[in-house]
Parts: structure tokens; C-alpha cells; sequence
């Protein structure tokens, strides 16, 4: 199951054409709901503010697609440090004899 995270993490940003660090590259836009038209009945207006959902809307969805690829470059640095902890006491301790446990 790690691996099949792992194949499509690394899918996710090759397809996207991001690396994993740009995911903390920064979002600094703040989204802001636009607020409705008192009188539904004036077009201009109407019509601004349907155009403000519509950057909202983006704006919601781009900060969600930007958090879900940070989640994944975590997850995926997270899983590496654990892999280069258990290859290390494979590797380079004889336990118990050098790194006992305490009683």
C-alpha cells in the first residue's frame, strides 16, 4: 500500500509538473467569499458577482489542491525518515548489545 502511495505521490507531481518542495513554496492569497447583491434584479451587479464566486470558488479550490500536495510531500518525507531509521539499525546496530533498551 506505501508503494502504491508512494508511485502515485510521485505521479501526482510529475503529471502537475511540481516538484515536491514547491508545495511550501507559498500560498499567500487569501480567499475572500464575495458578498451578494442586495437587489437580485440589477444585472450589472448580478453579473459582477457571479463573477466573484467564480474566482472565489478557484481561489478555495487551488489553496485545497495546494494543502493535499503538501499533505503528500509530509506523508512522503515522513515514510523516507522511518525507511532511513529502521535501514540504519539494520545496518549499523546490534541491538540490544549496543543500543539497549532501558529496564
Amino acid at each position: 500500500m506505501t508503494k502504491l502511495f508512494s508511485l502515485i505521490a510521485i505521479l501526482v507531481f510529475a503529471v502537475c509538473g511540481i516538484s515536491p518542495v514547491s508545495a511550501h513554496d507559498g500560498i499567500v492569497r487569501e480567499c475572500h467569499p464575495p458578498e451578494r447583491p442586495e437587489n437580485d434584479q440589477d444585472d450589472v451587479a448580478w453579473q459582477a458577482f457571479i463573477k466573484q464566486v467564480e474566482t472565489f470558488r478557484h481561489c478555495v479550490s487551488d489553496k485545497m489542491q495546494w494543502h493535499e500536495l503538501a499533505a503528500v510531500r509530509h506523508n512522503e518525507t515522513a515514510r523516507l525518515e522511518v525507511e532511513r531509521w529502521n535501514e540504519f539499525v539494520r545496518s549499523s546496530l546490534n541491538a540490544p548489545e549496543d543500543f539497549p533498551w532501558p529496564e
